[in-house]
């Protein structure tokens, strides 16, 4: 296939201390990496992960997380120096890299096609089969296509979260608004009033025309502010009157002094005073005359400043009383200006304020006996005097006497304005909380079928999946545990928690049993691998490459040749299938068997040289090579023919049920499999597809066939080369020539390769209808007759 892996090149990536490069054969669809513990098996299956799904593989796990990019580097080495490379066998190529905290895969080429890959490590596996069922379910979600479903279910989760919040509290405020507004009925609620509940009573409150009450309101707080303010305008007429009167007083004091003085002195003398200091004023600097005003004489203005300063030094005394006149009278102006603002102000008030009360007098007001309307009247024509702000002043006071009267009723007014105000809100707010909560529950109701839909949707859809590979779990799982009363009953998805996996097996006679309670491991093992099996046969499988990371280490080696085979039967589902295992019973098994896989074995990993691999033989391979080799080894052709023979008839004894000695360990000798088998292979015949010389199938097919009796009786008068040559020095095997051997060796490699089929490399064991058969899809391979004679 196009897209398998041919190459693979490790750059400083975890164990690969040295650049190294793995070789993989295209042609073959099994891909066996062999490596006892510490050679560096899980390097390769990360590297191969690290560029498939950009993945940290084994090392994201915990005890590595959050940091596992710290450790996928050869140690000693930085995250920069590492690289994998992957090359499929049309030669597309992919890289990973590390950038960050994150794998970074690119295409080396344009245009580049990547395989699905898909790794099954044994935590993997043990979280499919002993795991919490939500575990479980995680395990098989990438399998399952609902990434969407799950995100459209999590907003809508959300929005229903979100909304039903928003309900409770709509809830709330109309639960809240209830109680205020029952709290106001019960307090407030008159005799008159019939109303049976809170509701009722505040709509027929908030009808009320509050108009009148609004507008009485109104001017008791226009009469308070006309009176607070007439006050004050009363207040400072008060002041300026009184400032005005002490100013008068000054001023005749004053003039009385200079009267006195007058008198005393010559009148002249105060008139050339004035006249001196009007000079002065004229001759101040910066002025400068040259010439008399008044003869026109010239007159030097310095010279004249200090004559007329030294004549009033002489005068001064009744230029002081003078400037005092001067100076009171000033200040007695201004008083009285002020005194005259304050009338017209105190006038301006007093109008207002008795217009406003011609037209609203309250009763408080009424006691006063005052008859507001003549009174304006009158004001409308009157002037600005003191009688008018002595009559004012007198009126504010009787007012501001009234005032806590009129303030009391004005905060009467208020209190009941207030309270239908509180009434009208909270009826409003249980009115639109009540409808709020309404339409938010149905939305919650809408919401919460929406989101039970999709769920039950999801789940069906789930369901019907895991429904559909029940019956290929079961295949998968006879054809490793054949004949035994066990196997999948039914997976379920739990109807209550959101995402959790149940299982449910047949055993024996009761079929709704745990597996976890009732199977061995080994049972455990091969459950999980065939349910794992099943789902990745559900994807795309033919772009898909299998990734086995040392899956079992619980099964024996009739189980390990029943998965080999199982295997084989699958592989032609998908791109390729990598196996990485520790164990040597299941690597040998394909050395035994398996033309179909290519063998690659892992040697002791070191720091300085760090990854070894080597590409590994089967069996067969391994006998004409030794065939070929020069200069020819004869110990090891005859060893290597004995055990390629020895494991040819123990498939065929144990496939036909020939007899043999009961043995402990069943070890038997190549004497008594040949025996057990004679009759068998006397009459046996391959038939088989004919090939060209590259390998492929002839078209139209031609079926050949290869008489094995000639092969048998070659071998079996030969066989005592395996132990005179192979296995012991005898001085009888040391007279055989190098020809004798040889043709024991070719002759066990014929009949070894006549009864391996060429294309999956296994002998034909499957039971047909007059036949056996290899394991290949078409059965290339037949091996007649279907029973022992």
């Amino acid at each position: 296939m196009p897209h398998r892996i041919k190459e693979l090149k490790l750059t400083h990536f975890r164990g690969a201390t040295q650049p190294v490069t793995i070789q993989f054969d295209p042609k073959k669809a099994v891909v066996v990496i062999f490596g006892e513990n510490g050679t560096g098996k899980s390097t390769v299956v990360d590297a191969i992960d690290a560029v498939g799904n950009a993945s940290f593989g084994s090392l994201d796990r915990e005890g590595v997380r959050p940091n596992p990019h710290k450790y996928v580097s050869s140690i000693n080495r930085t995250a920069r120096s590492l690289e994998v490379e992957l090359t499929t066998a049309i030669g597309h190529t992919w890289k990973a890299t590390i950038s960050g905290k994150n794998v970074v895969v690119a295409a080396g080429t344009d245009g580049s096609f990547l395989p699905g890959i898909l790794v099954l490590r044994r935590r993997e596996l043990l979280k499919l089969i002993e795991t919490q069922p939500a575990k479980r379910y995680e395990a098989i979600k990438s399998f399952i296509d609902v990434a969407e479903v799950d995100k459209a279910e999590a907003a809508l989760r959300s929005d229903l979260v979100a909304v039903d919040k928003q309900f409770g509290n709509a809830k709330a405020a109309r639960d809240q608004a209830q109680k205020s507004l029952h709290a106001f009925w019960e307090q407030e609620k008159q005799a008159h009033e019939t109303e049976a509940e809170s509701l009722g009573w505040a709509e027929q409150r908030i009808a009320e025309d509050l108009t009148a009450l609004e507008s009485q309101a109104g001017h008791l707080e226009t009469l308070l502010i006309g009176i607070q303010t007439l006050l004050t305008a009363t207040a400072s007429w008060q002041q300026a009157h009184e400032t005005r009167d002490d100013w008068t007083l000054k001023v005749e004091a004053a003039k009385a002094k200079l009267a006195d003085t007058n008198r005393s002195e010559d009148t002249r003398r105060t008139d050339l005073i004035g006249l001196l200091t009007s000079a002065k004023k004229y001759l101040a600097p910066p002025a400068a005359p040259t010439s008399c005003p008044l003869c026109a004489n010239d007159v030097q203005a310095e010279s004249l400043r200090q004559r007329i300063e030294d004549q009033l030094h002489q005068l001064q005394s009744a230029s002081e009383l003078l400037q005092l006149v001067n100076s009171t009278q000033n200040s007695y102006k201004r008083a009285a200006d002020d005194c005259d603002r304050c009338n017209q102000d105190v006038l301006s008030q007093f109008r207002k304020l008795a217009t406003h009360l011609a037209a609203h007098e309250p009763a408080a007001v009424q006691a006063l006996n005052i008859n507001w309307k003549e009174l304006a009247f009158e004001l409308q024509t009157a002037a600005t005097s003191d009688v008018i702000s002595e009559q004012a002043t007198d009126l504010a006071q009787q007012l501001c006497a009234e005032s806590p009267v009129v303030q009391q009723a004005l905060d009467s007014l208020r209190q009941r304005l207030t309270l239908h105000d509180n009434i009208k809100v909270q009826a409003d707010l249980l009115k639109d909380s009540t409808k709020k909560a309404a339409d938010l529950g149905q939305v919650v109701e809408r919401l919460t079928k929406t989101c039970q839909l999709v769920v039950d949707t999801r789940r069906e859809f789930v369901q019907t999946i895991l429904d559909g590979i029940i019956e290929e779990v079961n295949r998968l799982f006879a054809a490793i545990h054949p004949g035994e009363k066990i196997g999948l009953h039914r997976l379920e998805m739990d109807e209550v928690k959101r995402s959790s996996l149940e299982q449910h097996a047949r055993f024996e006679d009761a079929s709704e049993v745990i597996p976890q309670a009732y199977f061995s491991e080994s049972h455990l093992d091969t459950f999980g691998f065939c349910l794992w099996l099943a789902l990745a046969k559900r994807l795309n499988p033919k772009q898909l490459v299998l990734v086995l990371d040392d899956v079992f280490t619980s099964v024996d080696t009739q189980h390990f040749q029943r998965i080999s085979e199982l295997l084989a039967d699958e592989a032609q589902y998908f791109q390729q299938l990598i196996i990485a295992t520790h164990n040597r019973r299941w690597h040998d098994l394909y050395r035994q068997n398996s033309a179909g896989a290519h063998l690659i074995k892992l040697e002791s990993w070191t720091l300085n040289k760090g990854l070894k691999p080597y590409e590994d033989q089967t069996l067969m391979a391994a006998l004409a090579e030794a065939l070929e080799a020069e200069p020819f080894d004869r110990q090891a052709v005859a060893s290597q023919a004995g055990i390629v023979l020895e494991t040819v008839l123990d498939r065929l004894a144990l496939a036909y049920g020939c007899l043999l000695p009961h043995k402990h360990g069943n070890s038997y000798t190549l004497g008594e499999l040949l025996f057990s088998t004679g009759k068998l292979l006397q009459k046996a015949t391959i038939i088989r597809i004919d090939r060209d010389v590259h390998g492929h199938p002839v078209l139209p097919n031609n079926w050949s066939e290869i008489q094995l009796n000639d092969l048998f009786q070659t071998i079996n008068g030969l066989t005592f080369i395996r132990n005179e040559v192979g296995a012991h020095f005898s001085p009888s095997g040391a007279d055989l020539s190098n020809s004798d051997v040889r043709t024991f060796g070719e002759a066990v490699l014929a009949f070894a390769q006549a009864l391996s089929c060429p294309t999956c490399g296994y002998l034909p064991q499957k039971e047909r209808d007059d036949h056996r058969s290899c394991r290949c899809p078409k059965y290339q391979t037949q091996l007649r007759p279907l029973n022992r004679p």
